[in-house]
C-alpha cells in the first residue's frame, strides 16, 4: 500500500507522535520511506508499493495553503499513485479523491487563539469541512469532543499518546549507577521543559525552593529540555538560582539515557497547567513514577489515581504537594502501583497496531 503522509513543521506534539508511530511500524514492516521532492522529475523518484511518502509544507500563508491543498497536494497523491492519506495538520481537502485521515492536535484546545501559528489557524478555519471529508479523526483524548453531531458514525478514533518500549520500570539495584552518573548518588524528582517555557521554569524553582526550606535534605531535582537543549533565559535563570547546585539540566541526552533516568525518579513534577505534556506523563507512567501535576481532565484521563494533584497553579501550591508527597512513603508507594496499572492502559504496540489497521 503507498501511504502519503502531509506533514508541516512545527505541527504539534500529537502530529509528530503521530509521525513516530507511522515511521516505527513503517520499519517493522519493510515499508520504503520516501521524501517526496518537489525538484525532482516524478518519473526519477521511484515510489514502490509498500511506501510511506512524506510531503512536507512550509507555508503559513492562508492563500498559499489554499493552493497547495487545492491543486498541489492532490497532484503530488496522483503522481504517486497513493491509495490513501493521512494529514498531520488536522486539514482535508475536497479536491483529495482518495481516503483521509487528519489528527485534531491540541492546538485545537488552546484558549488563547490568537497564538496559533499560520497552519493552525488554516486547519481550525477548516476544520468543520475536514470532520466531514475526513475517513477518520485521530484524537488524544477521549473526553475532548463532546459535540458527536459534527463527526460520521465511527469516524473518531482515540488513539492515545503511549511511550516507546525503551521506557520501563527499574529495580531499585538497577537505580543506583544512574543516580551515581547524573545525581551524585541521591534521589531526586524529574521534570521536562520546552527549551523557552521560562514562565513554568521560573514556577517550579520557587516550588523547590519552598521545598528545600521545608526539608534540609539531599533530594535533587533534574530538568530535562523538551527536544536536545535550553534556551538562554532558561540557562540564565539557572545560573543565578539559590539552590542551583541541587538541580540540573540535563542536554542532549539520548533515549537509552533517558529512559534510564526516568526510571530512577522518585515523581515526575508537570507543571503546565495550560497545555499538558501528555507523552512525558505517559512516559513518566510507563516507569511506574507519581506524577506531580496540576488537577485537569487531560492529565486525569492519562494518570487517574497515579496523580498527586494541586489545584491552584502557584508556587505555594505545587511546593506542597511536593513536600507531601515527599513525606508520605506509603503515598509514593501507591502511586507507583497505580502508575503500572496506568500504563498497562497507555500501550503502543496497541496504539501502533490501530494505527495500521484504519490504513
Amino acid at each position: 500500500m503507498r501511504i502519503a503522509v502531509i506533514e508541516h513543521s512545527g505541527s504539534g506534539d500529537y502530529a509528530e507522535y503521530i509521525y513516530s508511530l507511522i515511521d516505527e511500524k513503517a520499519k517493522q514492516g519493510n515499508y520504503l520511506l520516501k521524501t517526496w521532492s518537489n525538484s525532482v522529475p516524478a518519473f526519477q523518484q521511484q515510489i514502490e508499493d509498500d511506501s510511506i511518502i512524506y510531503i512536507n509544507i512550509e507555508s503559513n500563508s492562508s492563500f498559499i495553503l489554499n493552493w497547495l491543498y487545492d491543486v498541489k497536494i492532490p497532484s503530488i497523491l496522483k503522481k504517486t499513485r497513493a491509495e490513501i492519506v493521512i494529514d498531520l495538520n488536522g486539514v482535508a481537502s475536497n479536491k483529495i479523491k482518495i481516503p483521509q485521515l487528519i489528527i485534531a492536535d491540541q492546538f485545537l484546545f488552546k484558549k488563547d487563539k490568537d497564538n496559533l501559528t499560520g497552519i493552525e489557524k488554516f486547519a481550525l478555519k477548516n476544520l468543520h469541512q475536514s470532520i466531514k471529508l475526513a475517513k477518520n479523526v485521530l484524537t488524544y483524548s477521549s473526553n475532548k469532543f463532546t459535540d458527536t453531531d459534527s463527526f460520521k458514525e465511527n469516524v473518531l478514533q482515540y488513539i492515545p499518546f503511549a511511550a516507546p518500549d525503551i521506557f520501563k520500570v527499574f529495580e531499585w539495584h538497577d537505580k543506583l549507577m544512574v543516580k551515581a552518573n547524573h545525581a551524585d548518588n541521591k534521589e531526586y524528582f524529574l521534570a521536562v521543559f520546552d527549551e523557552n517555557d521560562v514562565d513554568n521554569f521560573v514556577l517550579l524553582l520557587q516550588a523547590f525552593t519552598k521545598f528545600k526550606k521545608w526539608q534540609q535534605s539531599n533530594m535533587q531535582l533534574l530538568i530535562l529540555p523538551k527536544y536536545e537543549t535550553f534556551g538562554t533565559d532558561i540557562l540564565q535563570k539557572h545560573k543565578t538560582y539559590k539552590y542551583r547546585d541541587d538541580v540540573r539540566l540535563l542536554e542532549e541526552i539520548g533515549e537509552r539515557q533517558m529512559a534510564a533516568i526516568f526510571a530512577s525518579a522518585s515523581a515526575f513534577i508537570h507543571v503546565d497547567a495550560v497545555m499538558p505534556n501528555l507523552l512525558m506523563i505517559a512516559t513518566a507512567l510507563k516507569c511506574g513514577l507519581p506524577i506531580i501535576s496540576f488537577v485537569s481532565d487531560n492529565i486525569k484521563e492519562y494518570a487517574g489515581n497515579a496523580g498527586f494533584y494541586y489545584t491552584e497553579n502557584n508556587f505555594d501550591s505545587i511546593g506542597n504537594a511536593i513536600i507531601q508527597l515527599y513525606k508520605d512513603e506509603n503515598l509514593q508507594l501507591q502511586l507507583r502501583e497505580e502508575a503500572q496499572k496506568r500504563s498497562e492502559i497507555l500501550n503502543r504496540s496497541e496504539c501502533i497496531n490501530k494505527l495500521w489497521q484504519l490504513f
